[in-house]
């Protein structure tokens, strides 16, 4: 039987639509949808996907939910950053402070710095609890290249105003922040991108600004592992040993045992962190040893959160590599796409479509319709309908259904990326766990979004085909 497109969504709110009914189950009666004329449409044009999508070279693997997820990461630590330091800006930054006298700062006037000419206790403050705010529009993406521009120049302010406060991540989390403010707007998972027609926009991370940021974190370790030749500690090999004996270390056991191991271990750990330092920026030349070299270095910045009380310097380093995170480390898993059936009544499940329909743009994973459909009808025997719940039902190539908690990993592991990562990690919590949670947000999804007017969600045509009916 051949398989009809939704055209539902070309007039307002699915006003083609016809509906009739039928029951799937003693539970709940299903409505079965149909479309009227629905048109053959033709191959896309070579060079483009089947959204029409240019493939080049001048974007990355990055889609807008994933880079959603890093910039509610940053402005969620920039955040945090910026309360905690309110309480201290005035001892800091103001003409009370410990740098009484802007003019004391060699960097106070190399640009319009203006804490350099109003810095009195309670200004100060108000800057700090500014940034904090434009933090929170950076993290819900509402304004969020002003908010990043802000932010920028008030660290830089603050910088200038007294350098002491200076730790390596700063000018990183500055290059973010501009970097941030030269992308497209809207990528899917802001406020900015609500409410549109195509979820995921057209939204691309230029591969330009990506390489940019790359060649100044291989630059930037490899330069520090080169300062560090100088330094004794580094060379001996006790460096190790002195991080974990300073005040700011967490008295825990894992730093007592550490302390307990032989001399030569914690050289060997010494030596081991500068030789990475040293062959970062010679190992992100080549795509095989790239993902290996920012995962071992991710891996030392999180170790060090754990062993020492000065979270800010590892978490701006962190930010860091949560943006130069390689999609395409973790493609999408190929292979026949896979069916995903959902309530058409049900608005988290139109949500739930929309966000697959973002985050696979090239329509390569899935193809969905309503469980109010003849194509849920007809694939699906009535015996097993009778035992499926009325929210996200994935039929697999070799056909399987999933459903619940284990039908979201599969979705999630086949978009690949970092939803791959979240994937794996609610994998790791007992099915029984992840089904009783499925299970209580599904009974209060309709209390909580409203119900849609029709059954497939609003799309502009070109998406709207990879909706089987």
């Amino acid at each position: 039987m051949a398989k009809r497109r939704c055209c539902a969504n070309s007039g307002s709110n699915g006003a083609a639509a016809t509906t009739s009914a039928f029951a799937s189950s003693p539970s709940r009666a299903i409505r079965r949808h149909t479309c009227r004329a629905c048109s053959t449409r033709p191959a896309p044009e070579p060079g483009k996907s089947r959204i029409g999508i240019p493939q080049s070279n001048t974007s990355t693997a990055w889609t807008g939910g994933q880079y959603s997820v890093a910039r509610v990461l940053f402005g969620a630590y920039l955040c945090v950053h910026f309360l905690h330091l309110a309480p201290w800006a005035a001892e800091v930054y103001s003409n009370r402070g410990a740098l009484p006298d802007a003019a004391d700062s060699p960097f106070a006037l190399l640009f319009p710095n203006i804490l350099a000419w109003f810095d009195p206790p309670w200004f100060v403050t108000g800057v700090a609890l500014v940034a904090a705010a434009a933090s929170v529009l950076l993290a819900v993406g509402r304004f969020d290249r002003v908010a990043a521009i802000l932010i920028w120049y008030v660290l830089a302010c603050q910088f200038g105003r007294n350098p002491l406060t200076l730790n390596p991540s700063l000018p990183f989390v500055g290059l973010l922040l501009i970097v941030h403010a030269m992308l497209p707007a809207a990528p899917y998972g802001s406020l900015g991108a609500r409410g549109r027609p195509d979820p995921g926009g057209g939204w691309r991370l230029p591969a330009p600004l990506f390489v940019a940021v790359w060649i100044v974190m291989a630059i930037g370790y490899t330069y520090s592992g080169c300062t560090k030749l100088i330094s004794p500690s580094w060379l001996d090999g006790t460096a190790m040993a002195h991080v974990l004996e300073n005040p700011l270390a967490r008295p825990t056991m894992l730093r007592a045992w550490l302390l307990d191991l032989p001399d030569w271990m914690l050289k060997v750990a010494t030596w081991t962190g500068l030789g990475l330092e040293l062959a970062f920026a010679p190992l992100a030349l080549f795509r095989r040893t790239r993902p290996w070299i920012w995962l071992l270095l991710l891996g030392m910045h999180v170790d060090l959160l754990i062993l020492i009380d000065f979270a800010d310097l590892s978490l701006g380093m962190v930010m860091l590599h949560v943006f130069t995170f390689d999609p395409s480390w973790l493609p999408a898993r190929g292979g026949e796409k896979d069916q995903v059936y959902y309530d058409g009544h049900c608005g988290l499940c139109h949500r739930t479509v929309r966000f697959v329909l973002a985050e696979d743009p090239a329509g390569a994973v899935f193809v969905f319709s309503p469980l109010q459909s003849e194509a849920f009808e007809r694939s699906v025997p009535e015996d097993e309908r009778a035992r499926l719940p009325d929210s996200i039902v994935v039929r697999t190539a070799d056909g399987r259904l999933l459903t619940q908690s284990v039908a979201i990993a599969h979705m999630l592991d086949r978009l690949g990326g970092m939803w791959r990562i979240a994937a794996h990690l609610m994998r790791i919590v007992p099915r029984p766990v992840r089904d009783v949670i499925y299970r209580g947000i599904a009974a209060v999804r309709r209390k909580v979004f409203a119900t849609p007017d029709g059954v497939c969600p609003m799309l502009p045509p070109e998406i709207r085909e990879r909706f089987v009916m």
